[in-house]
């Protein structure tokens, strides 16, 4: 249960129709080779911990998701274009057609693929990899668990046939690929049981847009362009992914040049965005999301299990005035089950008890939870992922939490091991990105008993019920109602309190372009974590 507990993981409103028609996917980058006389480039991207691994399939291993994403392929892929209405596009796939029942989807693919020993790639290599994470029941499964069987009729095409009809899959499938199922080499793996042993776990060999080059443990991962690349060589010569657990650190690393990109994991205080727009060799990219900043709560732990004290929590809850501290109010504060990206499925009826301390206390005390000695009624732990926004956040819950007789402390880990104590269940409450897309489909991964994102211990029946019923209806309409019931539920039950939407913010050297969180890397940049779609200064 803890692969299908990985994601590991929250785009598009509308669903994909189950008419037999091709779905086309984006036009894909084109080859931006590097100038003969042009010094190589180098990017150098900063992720706040080390692989465990670099064969992503088989881990729960958020700092593999980016070296692998770069070298391997999917079949077919999203990233952060899906904002702006792009469930998913073709990465190996070059188009694919679902049946008028919505049982069989079929995908063809690019001809001429190679692996980067030179060999071809095949329907056979996503047959394998497909098949294998089914008998494993390795993270990717909580998707393919449906297929019911891989079929490869040639060498370029792939036959998924479905278990019962499901609105989403594809869409689900380019998210789930984002993280893991990636396609693996047949022929190089075909000896192995799984994907955690063999010689390529930690030297792969992909077919996507860049090369393994070198892992040096506790230094970086280098990945060399991939001049055989079937959209054209990358503009990026060399990739290079280091480790930096420190913001601090990293934030010095960027303005004294040594890193081209800031990611959002690491965004400087919203304080400072307006003078960091008035830098010129600067640009400050603000980038949407389908993905909210919440708190998880743990139903399996006292008195988190008591629905009166998750009322109080809410209750307790100032979003305002978190926006004003954590944010300096440039985040849009989230009442509902939803977010604002996903407003052809909201339920703006369905909204959380807003900030009343008064009506906290009295919960409360009905609860059976009356202020002690030192004025306290219980203690809790309060955790989050080592970003800046959750911190913030979670550094200001703490305070207005103590401002109600609850005595919260905070506690820190680095992403890694904050992530094994969800999972695992270890925690009480933690700052979260519940995600609500590129399906609605997925409430089932965050809601339904033993989704892959349910690290709260929630169960509902009915929730259960009518959410799969949703992911195999047409009718959008229907659709819609169902997913509304979905919100007044989880309101209702309040496993979790959405707080705000999430918005990325993201640092880039003056001259560079194409990075994914950007309007000229959707659709381009091969899942969240590529950067195919880079171009450096002048190229």
């Amino acid at each position: 249960m803890k692969n299908l507990a990985a994601w590991v993981a929250a785009l598009l409103v509308a669903s994909l129709p189950f008419a037999a028609t091709a779905q086309q996917p984006a036009a894909p980058p084109s080859a931006s080779p590097a100038p003969a006389t042009a010094a190589p480039a180098t990017l150098t991207i900063v992720q706040t911990g080390e692989p465990r691994t670099l064969s992503p399939n088989f881990a729960s291993d958020p700092q593999a998701f980016s070296p692998a994403s770069n070298v391997y392929s999917h079949l077919v892929a999203l990233d952060w274009g899906v904002i702006r209405g792009t469930s998913a596009y073709g990465d190996l796939a070059e188009s694919w057609t679902t049946s008028e029942d919505g049982l069989t989807v079929t995908f063809r693919l690019h001809r001429n693929v190679r692996w980067h020993d030179g060999r071809p790639v095949t329907a056979h290599d996503v047959k394998f990899t497909y098949d294998t994470i089914i008998r494993k029941r390795y993270p990717a499964y909580v998707v393919l668990r449906n297929v019911r069987e891989v079929v490869v009729p040639d060498d370029h095409t792939v036959v998924l046939n479905l278990v019962e009809p499901e609105v989403g899959f594809v869409p689900m499938l380019a998210q789930v690929s984002t993280w893991t199922a990636k396609i693996y080499p047949r022929h190089l793996w075909q000896d192995q049981d799984g994907f955690e042993s063999g010689p390529y776990v930690n030297a792969p060999v992909g077919s996507g847009p860049f090369r393994f080059v070198r892992w040096q443990r506790g230094g970086a991962v280098e990945l060399e362009a991939n001049a055989d690349y079937f959209r054209g060589r990358p503009a990026v010569d060399r990739l290079i992914f280091r480790q930096i657990s420190d913001i601090n650190v990293a934030r010095a690393e960027f303005d004294a040049g040594r890193l081209q990109f800031l990611p959002y994991d690491y965004a400087p205080p919203l304080a400072e965005i307006p003078a960091l727009q008035r830098n010129p060799n600067i640009r400050v990219v603000f980038t949407p999301s389908h993905f909210s900043r919440d708190i998880q709560l743990n139903l399996r732990r006292q008195p988190l299990d008591n629905p009166l004290v998750r009322q109080a929590i809410a209750h307790a809850i100032d979003r305002d005035a978190m926006n004003r501290l954590a944010f300096n109010g440039l985040w849009r504060p989230a009442p509902h089950a939803s977010i604002q990206s996903q407003q052809a499925w909201i339920n703006t009826d369905a909204r959380f008890p807003a900030h009343d301390r008064a009506r906290a206390e009295r919960l409360l005390d009905e609860a059976g939870l009356p202020r002690g000695q030192g004025g306290w009624r219980f203690a809790v732990s309060v955790t989050h992922p080592p970003f800046p926004d959750c911190r913030g956040m979670m550094e200001v819950l703490v305070q207005q939490l103590r401002q109600v007789g609850i005595n919260a402390r905070l506690e820190q880990f680095d992403f890694t091991t904050w992530f094994r104590r969800v999972m695992d269940g270890n925690f009480e409450i933690s700052c979260y990105f519940t995600r609500y897309g590129p399906d609605p489909d997925a409430y089932r991964e965050h809601f339904a008993t033993g989704g892959g994102r349910n690290f709260m211990g929630y169960s509902n029946p009915e929730l259960d019920q009518i959410a799969a019923r949703a992911s195999t209806l047409r009718d959008a309409a229907e659709r819609r109602q169902i997913y509304r019931r979905i919100q007044e539920i989880v309101v209702r039950d309040m496993p979790y309190i959405n707080l705000f939407d999430e918005q990325k913010t993201s640092l880039i050297q003056a001259g560079w372009s194409g990075f994914m969180v950007e309007e000229s890397g959707f659709d381009r940049a091969l899942t969240w974590f590529g950067y195919y779609s880079v171009r450096p200064p002048g190229r």
